[in-house]
């Protein structure tokens, strides 16, 4: 019988890695995982950009980080999905649909969203999608709504002036 439950928890797992492609599925964002995401990108700088499942915007959005990511794949961008841990598997499908499913991800991870934004910013209020431009000192602007190509360029070119 335990050779059985063995076989089904493997074909399970195989079954999981042929479903995602062998993805790593969202870490659960929880209480002190902001530390977790900054902590080991000190002195560089990254875009932290939030977003959910129930934001059209948002969508759009992946589409363009998608393209930053492979037009500067020396770019670290971190995605945290604003929606319930049952979600992971649908984050995990879509970031794989735009491209993403190689960046690192987060998903909300307590029931109480309310802390983890005030957490992240205690001026956010849950406005989607939002996002952080953090500097290497990790001072950091934030941006409600959809970046638009322009910011993401200057990003790009003030960190290029900043490593030289």
């Amino acid at each position: 019988m335990r050779t059985r439950r063995s076989f089904i928890g493997w074909a399970l797992l195989w079954w999981t890695l042929l479903a995602f492609g062998g993805e790593a599925a969202p870490r659960p964002f929880v209480s002190g995982s902001l530390s977790a995401i900054t902590a080991p990108r000190t002195g560089r700088a990254f875009l932290l950009n939030l977003w959910s499942l129930n934001c059209p915007p948002c969508r759009g959005e992946l589409a363009l980080l998608a393209r930053l990511v492979r037009d500067h794949p020396r770019c670290d961008l971190v995605l945290i999905a604003a929606d319930a841990p049952a979600d992971a598997e649908k984050v995990q499908r879509v970031l794989a649909e735009r491209g993403l499913s190689g960046v690192e991800s987060w998903i909300f991870g307590e029931a109480n969203p309310q802390r983890l934004r005030y957490e992240i910013d205690a001026r956010w209020y849950g406005e989607l999608p939002r996002n952080y431009f953090y500097d290497p000192a990790h001072n950091r602007i934030s941006v409600s709504g959809v970046l638009k190509e322009e910011q993401l360029s200057a990003w790009i070119a003030s960190r290029t002036k900043l490593s030289r």
